[in-house]
C-alpha cells in the first residue's frame, strides 16, 4: 500500500503534474472522450488534470485541508451559482432546437467545459504552494515549451522552404499529421499554429503562459535554474514564434502587456540597465581597450536588439493580413473592422450584447447564446462577409458563438453573472499587487509574471470565450497558489524588520 502512503501520493502528483505541463501545448487533441464532434477546445492536458484532481482529493482528506482551496475562489464560487440559476431561468424561455442541439445538450457541454476550466485552475492551486514546487513546475513548462518551439519551426520551414519534391512531401507529412490529431491542416496566409488549432490560440499560449515567467525573471534577476542565459532565450524564441503567427491580437496584446509590466515593475531594471550601459563611458582610469571592448559588446547588443525589432516589424508588415490595419483607409468603425477582416468578431460581440439587452437579469443560460443567434445579428452583418453568408447558409451545421468571453456572460448570466467573474479577476489583480510588495524574491518574481498574465488574460476575453482553455485557468492557479503559500507564512505584508533584513528574503 506504499502508493497510498503520503509520499506515494506526493509522488504520483508531481509526475500527474508533469504530463499535464508536457501536454498543454495541444489544444484541439481530436481523440479526446466525451467532448462531441462539433468541440474545438479539446485539451490534451486534461486527461492527467482529471486524474490529478482526484489524487489532490485523497490527499486534502489525508491532510484534513482543502489543498486547492484560496479565498481568491469565493467570487468565482458565487459566480457559478448565478450561472446555475440563469441555466435555470433559461429552460423557462424554451428557445427551440438548432439544427441536432437542444437546450439541455448544450448547457450540458457549457458546464463540462466550465468544469475542465476549473480542474486546470484547481490542479494549479494545489501543485504550487512554495517556491520548490513553483520551480518543479517552471521546469516542465519549459519543457513543453520545447516541444511546441520544435513543431512550430517545422511549420515555418515547410511553409517557408522553396517547394521541390522533399518539402512538398514534408508538407503533407506535416498536413496530416495536423488534421490527424489536432483537426485541422497548416493555417493558410504562410502563418503557423504550431500544437494548437488556430494561429491566434498559439500566440495566446506564449503570451499568457510562457512570456511571463521569462520576462519577469530577466527583470527581477530571478532564476529557478542555474543558466542565466535561459530566459533571454525564451523571450526570443517566444517572440519568433508571435511574429511567425502573424496573429493581431497576439502581437499587440504581448507588446501591450510587456511595457505595461516594465511601467509598474521594472523601474529598478531600468536603471540598472542604464548604469551598465553608461559605465564604460564614465570610467576615466581604465585603458583605452577596455573601454573599446565593452563599447563594442554594449554597440552589438544594441544593434542586436534594433535589428531583431525591425526585422520584426518589417516581417509584420510584409504581412497583408496584418498589415491591412493601418492600410485601411476606411473612416466609420463599422467599415474599418470589415476592411480589416475583423467584421465578423464585431458582428459576433453585436449580436451577443442584443442577446443581453434582451435578456439583461438572468441572460439566457450558460451555452445557449447560439439559439438566439441568427435572428440577433445586425442588419449590416448580412452584406459583404462571406463568413456571416456561411452562418446564415440553411446548409450550415455549426453552433455559433460571440467569440468574446465578457460578451458571452452577459448574454449567458446577465449583470450578476458578468460583475462576479469580473470581481474575480478584479480580486486576483488584488494578489498580484500583494506579491509586488513582498520582501520575498520568489514572491515577487510571482507577482510580476502574474501581472504580465493577467493583463494579457483580461485582454484575451475581447477576441475568445472558451471556458474551457487552459490559457486562463493555469496561469492563474499558478498565480493564487503562490499567494495562499505568502499568506500562510506571512511573509508578504507581516514580516518583522529581522526578517526582512534577512539575506534569503533581500529582493
Amino acid at each position: 500500500m506504499k502508493w497510498f502512503s503520503a509520499a506515494g501520493l506526493e509522488r504520483g502528483s508531481r509526475f500527474l503534474w508533469a504530463l499535464v505541463l508536457l501536454a498543454f501545448p495541444v489544444t484541439s487533441f481530436r481523440f479526446l472522450p466525451f467532448l462531441g464532434a462539433g468541440t474545438q477546445v479539446r485539451p490534451l492536458s486534461f486527461l492527467p488534470a482529471a486524474l490529478l484532481l482526484l489524487l489532490l482529493g485523497v490527499r486534502s482528506l489525508q491532510q484534513r485541508r482543502l489543498l486547492f482551496w484560496q479565498d481568491s475562489l469565493l467570487p468565482l464560487l458565487v459566480f457559478l451559482f448565478v450561472a446555475l440559476f440563469s441555466t435555470a431561468a433559461g429552460f423557462f424561455l424554451a428557445p427551440p432546437d438548432m439544427f441536432q442541439n437542444t437546450y439541455p445538450s448544450r448547457a450540458l457541454r457549457a458546464w463540462f467545459t466550465l468544469g475542465i476550466g476549473l480542474t486546470f485552475l484547481l490542479v494549479s492551486v494545489g501543485m504550487n504552494r512554495d517556491e520548490g514546487e513553483l520551480h518543479f513546475t517552471l521546469k516542465w513548462l519549459y519543457a513543453s515549451f520545447a516541444i511546441q518551439v520544435a513543431w512550430s519551426l517545422v511549420q515555418v520551414f515547410v511553409i517557408y522552404a522553396p517547394l521541390n519534391p522533399l518539402t512538398a512531401a514534408l508538407r503533407e507529412a506535416v498536413n496530416s499529421i495536423q488534421e490527424t490529431l489536432f483537426f485541422a491542416q497548416l493555417a493558410p496566409n504562410r502563418r503557423i499554429s504550431g500544437l494548437t488549432l488556430e494561429p491566434s490560440w498559439l500566440a495566446a499560449q506564449v503570451t499568457a503562459v510562457y512570456l511571463p515567467w521569462a520576462f519577469a525573471a530577466l527583470l527581477k534577476g530571478y532564476r529557478w535554474q542555474p543558466r542565466r542565459w535561459l530566459a533571454p532565450l525564451i523571450l526570443v524564441a517566444g517572440g519568433i514564434l508571435l511574429v511567425f503567427t502573424f496573429s493581431r491580437s497576439g502581437v499587440l496584446v504581448a507588446v501591450a502587456a510587456m511595457s505595461l509590466t516594465f511601467l509598474f515593475t521594472g523601474g529598478s531594471y531600468f536603471r540598472q540597465a542604464w548604469h551598465w550601459f553608461l559605465a564604460p563611458f564614465r570610467s576615466i582610469q581604465v585603458p583605452l581597450r577596455y573601454k573599446a571592448f565593452h563599447w563594442g559588446i554594449r554597440t552589438l547588443l544594441s544593434l542586436v536588439i534594433l535589428g531583431s525589432v525591425v526585422g520584426g516589424v518589417f516581417l509584420l508588415a510584409q504581412n497583408n493580413y496584418f498589415s491591412q490595419i493601418w492600410r485601411s483607409d476606411k473612416t466609420d468603425l463599422v467599415s474599418y473592422f470589415v476592411d480589416i477582416y475583423a467584421g465578423p468578431r464585431l458582428a459576433y460581440a453585436w449580436t451577443g450584447w442584443t442577446i443581453y439587452s434582451q435578456h439583461p437579469w438572468t441572460g439566457v443560460g450558460l451555452g445557449a447564446a447560439g439559439f438566439y443567434f441568427r435572428d440577433a445579428l445586425p442588419d449590416w452583418a448580412h452584406f459583404n462577409m462571406s463568413e456571416i453568408s456561411v452562418l446564415l447558409a440553411p446548409e450550415y451545421r455549426v453552433y455559433p458563438n460571440t467569440k468574446n468571453l465578457y460578451i458571452r456572460l452577459l448574454s449567458e448570466t446577465g449583470l450578476f453573472g458578468f460583475f462576479l467573474f469580473l470581481s474575480f479577476y478584479l480580486a486576483l489583480l488584488g494578489k498580484v499587487i500583494h506579491l509586488l510588495r513582498s520582501s520575498r524574491r520568489d514572491l515577487v518574481f510571482t507577482g510580476v509574471a502574474g501581472l504580465f498574465s493577467w493583463l494579457v488574460i483580461v485582454a484575451l476575453g475581447l477576441s475568445q470565450d472558451s471556458l474551457a482553455s487552459a490559457v486562463i485557468w493555469l496561469p492563474l492557479g499558478i498565480l493564487m497558489g503562490m499567494v495562499g503559500q505568502g499568506e500562510t507564512n506571512h511573509n508578504c505584508l507581516t514580516d518583522s524588520p529581522e526578517q526582512a533584513r534577512s539575506p534569503k528574503n533581500q529582493v
